[in-house]
């Protein structure tokens, strides 16, 4: 059986308020314009995968099948300071919100029960301008994150 709890296409992304690389705090809601959003998870310690894939998204993703624009916002139990040089070692023109107690990862059900230390699948979460999911993608060893194959999969979403 389907665990009920774990959020899926065409539900609404729970609201929530981060602290951000900035330091101003910020909310979906303050994220969400005419457009849709990318709100990816990443686990902290900045691990070659995941900057690469930080990268990757840093350069834009497609439009959505209807025009849309997608931007991008980062998620990860890191602290601030810690962010802002993630940031500024990538050069990342998107947000990036501070979890640290992963309180927005448990509300997404990104968070890496198997592992022995705190940690959160990377995954992304494409929202559209009324909150609602419209795509999932959550990294596992069965389903590996590659950009072009994303990128493929959202430009044939609304």
């Amino acid at each position: 059986m389907d665990n009920v709890n774990v959020i899926r296409n065409g539900f609404f992304a729970p609201d929530f308020a981060l602290s951000s690389a900035d330091g101003k705090m910020v909310s979906l809601k303050d994220c969400i314009s005419d457009n849709f959003l990318a709100l990816c998870f990443f686990s902290k310690g900045g691990s070659h995968k995941t900057k690469a894939a930080l990268a990757e998204l840093n350069k834009g993703l497609p439009e959505t099948l209807y025009g849309f624009e997608i931007s991008v916002v980062g998620v990860s139990p890191e602290k601030t300071h810690k962010l802002v040089n993630l940031k500024n070692e990538l050069g990342l023109s998107f947000p990036l919100l501070s979890d640290t107690r992963m309180e927005v990862c448990r509300l997404y059900n990104v968070i890496d029960s198997e592992s022995m230390i705190p940690a959160v699948h990377f995954s992304i979460f494409i929202i559209d301008n009324e909150l609602i999911i419209r795509h999932r993608f959550i990294e596992s060893p069965e389903n590996e994150f590659r950009i072009e194959d994303f990128k493929k999969e959202i430009s044939a979403i609304i």
